[in-house]
């Protein structure tokens, strides 16, 4: 008899088991808390990603030691970064990592952000921040963070910048303070 119970209650838990258990799913097609069935996403190593102007000729460049996007839908995440920015003035950004949305022509740049902007002719800007925003349809870049910028001998301290990189601009957010080199005679 006590058999009889044990395998009736056996029995009960192996239906119970059987009835909660997802149906037909494998961990490659599980669902969402919603019920709607998630997709992998990608990881690329040692990634560049390259976008041209009306000509077909290269105007950005993003690679990244690591490319990664968990789903879809999700931001795509970068692990240093290195932006470049081919116009009247070359721009050539790094930072620790930054993030990408998928549907935004858009990159933040985060953690030790440093970007090198060079004209022909000119002297060679180099800024500082913690984090920068790229709008890549309007070309230009933000930060609300502190910047420090050299150039020479010179170096500025900034409460934030625009950079507007199509019209070779770059404003600096007050307060500024600075350090000017004394021109020798």
């Amino acid at each position: 008899m006590r058999r009889a119970w044990l395998l009736l209650l056996f029995a009960a838990a192996l239906a119970l088991w059987l009835w909660r258990s997802p149906h037909g799913q494998s961990p490659d097609t599980a669902t969402t808390s919603s019920g709607a069935p998630t997709q992998p996403g990608y990881v690329a190593i040692n990634a560049e990603l390259i976008d041209t102007n009306e000509a077909g000729q290269p105007q950005y460049s993003l690679r990244a030691t690591q490319i990664s996007q968990p789903t879809p839908a999700a931001d795509i995440e970068l692990e240093a970064p290195l932006f470049t920015y081919r116009g009247e003035t070359e721009w050539t950004l790094t930072a620790a990592r930054g993030t990408l949305p998928p549907s935004v022509q858009q990159v933040s740049l985060l953690g030790s952000v440093v970007a090198h902007a060079q004209r022909p002719g000119a002297v060679p800007l180099q800024l500082r921040t913690t984090s920068l925003g790229i709008d890549m349809a309007a070309q230009t870049a933000d930060s609300a963070d502190a910047v420090v910028m050299d150039w020479g001998r010179n170096r500025l301290w900034a409460a934030g910048l625009h950079a507007d990189m199509k019209a070779g601009e770059l404003k600096l957010k007050s307060p500024v303070h600075g350090e000017i080199a004394r021109l020798e005679q």
